[in-house]
């Protein structure tokens, strides 16, 4: 399965930002624990609280990064990363900008050995890029693909990575209507997923033979939650093999659930015209009834906890 290279986040490889002239700052004690935002106790709302905090979560952190270690750091950056999800999309580009800004003004501003730029960003590469990442998310990382093309020392051979990636990672983003497709069964009949009816659809790109996928058909056969749902049909599986060869697909046919939708891109659309990004495989879309995507190359995780949440 072909993935694409992950970006390189040494920006001093790839960008030239230098700090400020002048007398090097005063050491600073090191800090005992991160200054989180703590909402107003008149904000009891579970996502309201989270709005709040996300888009102030590193402000006192900027006032003197260098005080914090990178464990301390990274810890914080889970945190963050944890709660991005109970925001709406809005917000979380407000706060994933304002982190950003932050750190490209801390990086230029003062004293350059905490190396705060180079440090979020691959905090960012790490959680959100990374295919194996319990916490990868490429809305998520959209904010940050934005800001380094508009870097202006960014290297070449960056900005042309970047400017290639961005348009596949914009594709089905979360809420708009995922790309239709036709499909083809092991009988040679054929469906297209905008024609599939059901409350909610689980479309899972899958390889025979693929440990993960086991893993995944496992997973979804053992969950009571999506038995239920597909025997009431409000669930739908949609098990798509994106490749061509077709023979070890046949000959695992009988691994896969009888009740799922197991098919075949026949015209190979989905890895020919690019209309999904399949960075790795299995890869795990959920969409609503009028096919809009909810969860997009989602962690099991996620979207167990999403369908048991019905």
């Amino acid at each position: 399965m072909k993935r694409f290279p992950a970006l390189p986040l040494l920006l001093c490889l790839a960008l030239t930002i230098s700090a400020c002239g002048g007398r090097a700052p005063k050491a600073l004690p090191m800090a005992t624990s991160f200054p989180y935002p703590e909402p107003p106790a008149m904000v009891t709302d579970a996502t309201q609280r989270a709005e709040y905090a996300v888009v102030r979560w590193w402000n006192k952190y900027f006032e003197a990064p260098q005080r914090y270690s990178a464990e301390m750091t990274e810890q914080a950056f889970v945190n963050y990363v944890t709660l991005l999800p109970m925001v709406s999309l809005s917000v979380m580009e407000r706060a994933q900008d304002t982190l950003l800004t932050q750190a490209e003004r801390s990086e230029s501003s003062r004293d350059t050995s905490a190396r705060v730029l180079e440090r979020i960003l691959s905090l960012e590469e790490k959680y959100l890029y990374d295919v194996n990442s319990p916490y990868r998310n490429e809305e998520f990382y959209l904010p940050v693909m934005r800001h380094m093309l508009a870097w202006p020392d960014i290297k070449d051979d960056i900005r042309i990575r970047t400017e290639r990636e961005y348009p596949l990672f914009s594709l089905n983003r979360l809420g708009t209507v995922a790309a239709d497709f036709t499909y083809t069964l092991r009988n040679g009949r054929t469906g297209t997923l905008h024609g599939i009816q059901a409350e909610r659809i689980l479309m899972f790109f899958s390889n025979p033979g693929c440990h993960n996928c086991k893993e995944i058909i496992d997973a979804l056969s053992s969950s009571m939650a999506v038995q239920a749902q597909l025997q009431d049909g409000s669930l739908k599986v949609l098990n798509v093999y994106p490749d061509e060869d077709l023979s070890e697909w046949f000959a695992y046919m009988s691994h896969y659930p009888k009740e799922w939708i197991n098919a075949f891109d026949a015209d190979c659309v989905i890895r020919g015209d690019s209309i999904y990004l399949l960075r790795a495989i299995p890869s795990l879309y959920l969409l609503d009834s009028e096919k809009r995507v909810i969860c997009k190359d989602a962690p099991l995780e996620e979207i167990l906890r999403r369908l048991e949440e019905v």
